[in-house]
């Protein structure tokens, strides 16, 4: 059975909605969406939601989202980690042949956290992690300082990766961070952990996003081609982490592959919390012949390169909404292969930003 994109909404990505909370968010994503898919909540059969009570402050989150995107009084369901999951959820639930149409939104008010790496840290094991209270920056440094010893790249790489994604997000009116600069003035912002600077590093931001999934290819916009989803080797008190790598994006991908003859794609979106992040899922996905730095180095990666990543500006360009960082890379993609420079793309996305765990979807339009 296949499974199609019939419409997306977005709300711009902002350091802050002030004047504006959580639900009326959803529902202005969700006009858009039903806009775009040129039908109304009566033809939704469902609502699966995104959502982590400990970045919301409330508890059974998606208690809150049904009213706001038309689905009152039918199928509900809430799917924690990276939104991404959330999607591939709606797809599952496509193919059981007993919905036609569901609704997956996600978003993400980090304008409301004041201690976000205390809640991080509270992720880790109770025992033997939290109580040295790291940093988490500190745990990100050493995924990164793992990576450039393990594949030879070097801290101006992940410069480069700045560079790239704020470049590309000047092309996006959804992007908050958005900027012409140059690898000096990356490699001049301070440290936060060496070896990662404030400017490798993605700021996060308020974003909602609905999408709207049906088994009606009249209504289907982009065609949902396979989907994977995996865990690495992820221990709460880090000792199976595979520092410096992201097993879990082979095994999705992978997983993914067994679905589609696909092999190739013409541009990818990788939610990266960090400059490395985007690199070490890169290189797990093994999809370039050479080193990845040496292909970033050579502009294989920008937008005019022979593999695009991030053409969207990713999230160190248009913010990081937290676990709504993987549907807000699937609208990314959705917009980019309407416009008919692209067919195909690979969108891949961490469950957090140290956690060894995510999703891969594949998306392509017909010609």
């Amino acid at each position: 059975m296949d499974i199609w994109i019939a419409g997306v909404g977005e709300i711009p990505c902002k350091p802050s909605y002030d004047g504006m909370d959580f639900r009326e968010m959803l529902y202005n994503a969700a006009v858009k969406a039903y806009f775009d898919a040129g039908i109304t909540p009566a033809d939704v059969d469902g609502v699966v939601s995104s959502g982590m009570d400990f970045y919301e402050g409330v508890s059974i989150t998606d208690s809150y989202t049904p009213d706001q995107v038309g689905g009152r009084l039918k199928f509900n369901t809430l799917v924690s980690n990276d939104a991404l999951n959330a999607f591939i959820h709606g797809c599952m639930l496509l193919k059981t042949g007993h919905f036609r149409t569901i609704l997956v939104t996600a978003y993400a008010r980090a304008s409301n956290i004041l201690n976000y790496p205390e809640i991080v840290l509270n992720s880790f094991d109770p025992y033997v992690i939290r109580p040295l209270t790291p940093h988490l920056y500190t745990v990100a440094a050493l995924d990164a300082r793992a990576f450039l010893i393990n594949s030879g790249c070097e801290v101006r790489d992940l410069s480069l990766v700045v560079v790239k994604n704020k470049r590309n997000a000047l092309r996006n009116p959804s992007a908050a961070f958005a900027e012409n600069t140059s690898v000096e003035e990356v490699e001049s912002t301070e440290v936060v952990s060496e070896p990662l600077r404030r400017g490798h590093v993605a700021v996060p931001c308020d974003y909602a996003a609905v999408i709207l999934l049906t088994t009606e290819k009249g209504l289907g916009k982009v065609r949902v081609e396979a989907f994977g989803y995996a865990v690495g080797s992820h221990s709460l008190d880090f000792s199976l982490k595979a520092w410096g790598q992201s097993r879990w994006a082979r095994a999705a991908i992978d997983m993914a592959f067994k679905q589609t003859r696909r092999r190739r794609f013409d541009f990818l979106e990788i939610s990266e919390p960090f400059a490395h992040s985007e690199l070490m899922v890169l290189d797990a996905l093994g999809l370039v012949r050479e080193s990845v730095c040496k292909t970033l180095r050579d502009g294989g990666f920008n937008i005019d390169g022979h593999l695009p990543v991030n053409p969207s500006g990713g999230c160190i360009g248009m913010g990081y909404p937290l676990n709504a960082a993987g549907l807000q890379r699937l609208v990314q993609s959705v917009n980019l292969l309407r416009t008919g420079r692209w067919e195909s793309c690979l969108v891949a996305s961490p469950d957090g930003e140290v956690v060894d765990g995510g999703a891969a979807v594949m998306l392509s339009v017909e010609v």
